[in-house]
C-alpha cells in the first residue's frame, strides 16, 4: 500500500513524532526526510522556537524546535533525536524547514473526521489508539510569525 496516498475509508498518512511530552502527526506528503538530529547553529536574537540554522543537502535550513512551537512540557531525554525535514507553507510558497523532535515513532492513518479542530498550524487533536495526537497543518506553519 502506498502510504502517501489517502482514501476516504482509511484517512491520510501521518508520521508520528514525539516532541517533549506530546506526540505530533505530520502529513507524510509534506515529509522530505527524517535524519539524525542535525547540528544546529543558534542565531542571536532569534525567537525561542527557532533552534537555528543547519546545513542540509548543501544548503542552509532553518530548524524549528517542535516542542517550543507547541509549548510542550519537556519529556524524557531523547535517545535518538531527529530532524524531520518538511515542506512548510502554502504550495505556491512552500519551503524546506527542519523540525527538531525527540524521536520518530511510526506512520499511521488518521481519518479527517476524527480530528477535533484546532487553530493556526495546529489542525487539531485526534486519538490514535490510546494516545492523544496533535495533528499539524504544515501549510499554515509560520503564518503567525
Amino acid at each position: 500500500m502506498d502510504l502517501s496516498q489517502s482514501t476516504p475509508a482509511l484517512g491520510r498518512s501521518h508520521l508520528l513524532v514525539r516532541a517533549g511530552e506530546q506526540v505530533c502527526a505530520l502529513p507524510v506528503a509534506a515529509v522530505r526526510r527524517v535524519v539524525r538530529a542535525l547540528s544546529v547553529h543558534p542565531l542571536p536574537g532569534a525567537r525561542p522556537e527557532l533552534a537555528g540554522l543547519a546545513e542540509f543537502a548543501g544548503e542552509a535550513l532553518a530548524v524549528l524546535d517542535l516542542s517550543r512551537l507547541l509549548g510542550a512540557p519537556l519529556g524524557p531525554h531523547p535517545a535518538f533525536p531527529v530532524t524531520v525535514v518538511v515542506w512548510a507553507g502554502p504550495l505556491e510558497r512552500r519551503e524546506a524547514v527542519g523540525l527538531a523532535a525527540d524521536e520518530a515513532l511510526e506512520v499511521v492513518l488518521i481519518d479527517d473526521a476524527a480530528v477535533v479542530p484546532g487553530a493556526g498550524f495546529l489542525r487539531g487533536d485526534a486519538m490514535v489508539g490510546a494516545r492523544l495526537v496533535r495533528v499539524l497543518d504544515l501549510e499554515r506553519l509560520g503564518e503567525d510569525a
